[in-house]
Formats: C-alpha cells, sequence, structure tokens
C-alpha cells in the first residue's frame, strides 16, 4: 500500500500563519526523505486556523524544495474558478516538476458562504455544472478537444511532457459516481465524512459506475483519514486531544487554531461533550504501530483501498513527523503481516 500525505497547514495555538506553512515545508521535505508517495495541500479560505488558501502557490515552493515526492492539491474547489485557468495553472507546475504534480478536484467552498461569495465575485454558480467543469478541466489538460468544449480549439498552455494527475476528491457517493462515469481516480475524504457506511457505499458506487479512460483503465482508490500515531497507545491518545477539540470547535462552527494537548487538558467540557470526544476517536486512527497496524489490516481486507493518505492534526512538529515515520512501519507490518524490524 502506497503512502502519502495532506497538509492542512495548521495555525497552532500562539503559532504564526508564517510558522504554519514553514512547518508545512518541513514536513514535505521529511517524508520526502523518508519515501512518502504524495503530499497534497489543502484549499481553505477566510480561517484563522489553516493557512493554505491557494494550493497551487504552495505546490509550486513544496516542488521546488523536495526532490522526488509527488505535490498536489487536496484538493482545488473547481466551482470557484476558471476550469481553462485551473489547467493552464497546473500545466504550469507539471512543466516546473516533470511528472511529480497532482490536480486534485473537489466542489466543496472551502470556506463560509462569505468567502464563497468573494471567490465567485458575487456570481453563485450552480454546483449542478461541477461535473461539465472537470470534463472540461479534463479536455484542456489533455490537449484534447470535445464537443462538449465552450471554447473549441482552446489550448492550455504550455503543455507539459508529463501532463498533471488528475484525481476527483469527494466525500460522498455522488463524487464517487462522478469520478466512476469520467474515469478518474478517486480520493475518498474519510476525514470529513466518517459515518458508518459512507466510505462503504461512496467506494462501491465508484466501482459500480467506473468506466475506463484515457487516462485510467481500472479503477484506483485512496483513502483520506486522520491517523495519529506515537510509540505507545497512551501517548497517541494524548496527542489526539488537539485533533479531537479542533472537530469540536468545528462542529459548532468554530475553527480556531490547533490547540496543546495541555490545553484542550484543561477545556470545561461538559458530560455530554465528553461522551461526544469518545465517540468521534472511532473515526480516527490512534495507536501505536503495533495497534495501527491491525487496524490497517483490516482496511486493507474490506475496501480495495492502493493508497492511505494520512492527515494529522498534531500540535508538536516533532510528534506530527514521529507520527509518520511510525506509520511507514505499521504499513509495512500491515502488508507483510509481520512485526516491523
Amino acid at each position: 500500500m502506497k503512502i502519502s500525505v495532506l497538509d492542512q497547514s495548521y495555525v497552532i495555538e500562539g503559532g504564526t500563519p508564517e510558522l504554519a506553512l514553514e512547518q508545512t515545508t518541513e514536513l514535505a521535505q521529511y517524508v520526502d526523505e523518508i519515501g512518502y508517495h504524495r503530499y497534497w495541500v489543502s484549499e481553505h479560505h477566510h480561517s484563522e486556523a489553516l493557512a493554505g488558501s491557494s494550493p497551487e502557490v504552495l505546490i509550486a515552493y513544496l516542488a521546488a524544495k523536495t526532490k522526488r515526492i509527488r505535490v498536489g492539491s487536496g484538493g482545488v474547489m473547481l466551482p470557484h474558478y476558471s476550469a481553462y485557468k485551473v489547467a493552464e495553472n497546473f500545466n504550469v507546475l507539471s512543466a516546473l516538476a516533470p511528472g511529480r504534480i497532482d490536480v486534485g478536484i473537489g466542489r466543496a467552498p472551502g470556506g463560509m458562504p462569505l468567502s464563497t461569495r468573494a471567490l465567485q465575485d458575487l456570481q453563485a454558480r450552480d454546483i449542478d455544472t461541477f461535473p461539465e467543469q472537470v470534463q472540461h478541466l479534463t479536455s484542456y489538460i489533455d490537449d484534447k478537444w470535445s464537443e462538449k468544449q465552450p471554447f473549441p480549439g482552446l489550448k492550455a498552455t504550455p503543455v507539459p511532457s508529463h501532463k498533471p494527475e488528475i484525481w476527483m476528491l469527494g466525500s460522498s457517493d455522488n463524487s464517487g459516481i462522478v469520478a466512476g462515469q469520467l474515469g478518474l481516480p478517486y480520493a475518498f475524504a474519510h476525514f470529513i465524512n466518517s459515518q458508518p457506511g459512507a466510505m462503504d457505499q461512496a467506494i462501491s458506487h465508484y466501482l459500480r459506475t467506473f468506466t475506463a479512460s484515457s487516462r485510467l483503465l481500472q479503477p484506483k482508490v485512496l483513502a483520506a483519514m486522520k491517523i495519529i500515531m506515537a510509540d505507545t497507545d497512551e501517548e497517541a491518545n494524548e496527542l489526539a486531544l488537539s485533533a479531537l477539540h479542533l472537530t469540536h470547535l468545528l462542529y459548532r462552527g468554530r475553527l480556531q487554531p490547533l490547540a496543546s494537548p495541555k490545553t484542550v487538558s484543561t477545556y470545561p467540557y461538559t458530560a455530554n461533550e465528553l461522551t461526544e470526544l469518545e465517540a468521534m476517536k472511532h473515526s480516527i486512527l490512534i495507536g501505536s504501530v503495533k495497534t495501527i497496524a491491525l487496524k490497517i489490516r483490516a482496511l486493507q481486507e474490506r475496501y480495495p483501498i492502493e493508497e492511505l493518505m494520512a492527515v494529522s492534526p498534531i500540535y508538536d512538529i516533532n510528534a506530527r513527523k514521529r507520527s509518520y515515520a511510525l506509520l511507514q512501519q505499521a504499513i509495512a507490518e500491515a502488508d507483510t503481516g509481520k512485526p516491523y524490524r
């Protein structure tokens, strides 16, 4: 199983956006060195908690700062933009870093209604046209005219020798269907939708509707999941307090900088909220190498997943890096069925 990272560029408690992006770069360089497959960055707007509002700019910087790892968007929120402009952005990136660029696309807003209105210049767009936008994007990137393309003969330049790899991102049945019908690889955002059966249904719809394309002959599935690891289960559970608190606030419409486990441990939760936090743990892979290897093996047996992408909201950058190193060990143990050496 391939292993990758989705980094949301967390602004930590007491930190700055500059520090968040510095840590994104440090982490990308680290996982590049230890052999991870991809490093994707997200798109979020009007947020004091997440610094990655422009994935295209960040991808260019990270590609220049790394050597081997694929770098991409997780993702570009296509309804905000012209498919033509997105194609040209990623063609430039592919010309700068041949064979290393991914364009992951989604239709979520990546922010609140106010930022959506601003991004679309007050002209609200119908998200039902999203599949058509994706078709336009693939036509531009593939440099192949389509009857469904609004500007016949228009080229997205430059036309690089290595095309960016296009991924459909989603957390619903509909995204799986669109990915399948268009013959694109599918990345399911379990970290967004961890409801029981959600991943089963979305992947099932993807496999059922998959139609081979010039880009992809067989279905290809990636799962993006929250993963928090440490040397012991106890330490991992302590680190996970930051991620749980972040989600707790998000459910209440508040997205704040990533708090330290020490700060979270003194937060005045009610009894009901503590029960809610405990339930949240079931949607996150938390634990040591042995614990996580067993959970990954169960995932492999249940889903046709070729790649696991880790989302790891861990306050301390060194603990975050350690988590990714341990995940590499857990994957090796899950793949072989033998303890990692």
